[in-house]
């Protein structure tokens, strides 16, 4: 919605008291995020001088504004302002009352309480949506102030007071994720299977909410935009992702035709499931998944939605360059000439990649792709503790050889 349309075409008085006065607060509120969205910083800062001469104090770290004579409301999410919402159904849904105290406040800061939390991981992942990485690390080390740890593989946040909760569906008007219902699924069975019912139907909730629907019986989840998937057996948790037969049911069969965009999807997705479940079993999972379609397949290779286009051949090392690694170069700037994200299973498959290099002594191609990682991605690789990380905050285990079966 245009900044111009936010604005109220009647005179203001500049008194807080006055009749509309908060309605205009509002509209200025939500002005300055859509210009902050936009990264029009000189509107922003126009819009935020403005609300202080009407006597309102911006808190961005809270999400909320004060004005001087006691009303007060929140600052909306970017994703509320990127799924279209208006100042009229903003303010409605504050549910604000005459006095202008909201009963949706956002807590006061660092008082501890679950709201309070689950503010700060909303406030994290839309920095994370928004690449802000060292706004979010900020958010993550208030959380860890609180004695919260943020489980990213797992799409959960657990409190030293018992308290948790899930990170899901924060970063867009879209819905969660594929690979956040995945990932929430198999929490659930783990919960299920430790007769944690109480975890257990705090997740079913949460995902219910969002619009996806467990079916049991069925060992299937749905969403309401018709996207589905499988619920894993508990074989298949027991054995940390391992058995495909449960996790994945049909790749095994021979011959079975990979252009099918759902299938490549689900692949993905269930390769993200089974790192949810346990990442040090991660890369065995996407073996398993390259068995499935022939030896030495290649994941971006069965990927035929993933463009290369304009990016072209890539130039291998002087004196040639191993397939795999040609692919894998070609996947990394096809992502970067597209902007697309890697998901943490296609992350998995790169370092596991640079691993078997490494045992078949291709030290060159294994320096390339690493760079790749880094430069693209900021991916960093520990060897010592035989970890990786990237600059966003996910991170997992580099395999071990013994586990690749090399």
């Amino acid at each position: 919605m245009p900044y111009q349309a936010m604005t109220s075409s009647r005179d203001r008085s500049r008194s807080p008291a006055a009749s509309g006065a908060y309605d205009e607060i509002v509209r200025l509120v939500v002005m300055r995020e859509q210009a902050r969205m936009s990264k029009d910083w000189a509107t922003a800062d126009s819009v935020r001088e403005q609300l202080v001469a009407k006597g309102v104090t911006i808190q961005d770290k809270s999400s909320s504004w004060r004005c001087v004579d006691g009303s007060s409301g929140r600052i909306p999410t970017w994703s509320e302002v990127e799924g279209g919402s208006t100042t009229e159904s903003f303010i409605t849904n504050q549910s604000m009352t005459q006095g202008g105290r909201s009963a949706a406040m956002p807590p006061p800061v660092n008082d501890g309480s679950d709201a309070h939390i689950k503010h700060l991981v909303m406030m994290r992942e839309q920095a994370r949506a928004q690449k802000d990485f060292t706004q979010a690390d900020t958010y993550r080390e208030e959380l860890k102030a609180l004695g919260v740890d943020i489980f990213d593989k797992e799409k959960m946040w657990r409190s030293k007071t018992g308290a948790s909760g899930v990170i899901i569906g924060y970063r867009g008007a879209g819905g969660p994720s594929d690979v956040e219902v995945a990932a929430l699924v198999v929490q659930r069975e783990r919960a299920r299977q430790s007769n944690d019912y109480a975890t257990s139907d705090m997740i079913r909730n949460e995902l219910r909410a969002a619009g996806v629907e467990i079916h049991d019986r069925e060992k299937m989840w749905r969403c309401n935009d018709g996207r589905q998937g499988p619920v894993p057996g508990w074989s298949a948790i027991l054995a940390g992702g391992g058995d495909a037969a449960a996790v994945m049911p049909g790749m095994g069969a021979p011959g079975m035709a990979q252009s099918n965009a759902n299938t490549l999807r689900n692949q993905v997705v269930q390769a993200a499931l089974a790192a949810a479940s346990d990442p040090n079993s991660a890369m065995q999972t996407l073996a398993l998944l390259q068995q499935a379609s022939g030896p030495g397949a290649a994941m971006p290779a069965k990927r035929a939605a993933l463009p290369v286009g304009p990016v072209g051949p890539v130039s291998g090392p002087a004196g040639g360059s191993d397939p795999e690694c040609m692919e894998a170069l070609a996947y990394v700037q096809s992502c970067q000439a597209t902007g697309q994200s890697p998901t943490d299973a296609e992350l998995e498959w790169l370092v596991g990649l640079r691993e078997k290099l490494r045992q078949k002594k291709e030290f060159a191609d294994a320096d390339t792709l690493r760079q790749a990682l880094r430069s693209t991605f900021s991916l960093e690789l520990d060897e010592k503790m035989k970890m990786w990380k990237c600059a966003d905050g996910r991170q997992g285990a580099i395999p071990m050889w013994s586990a690749m079966g090399l």
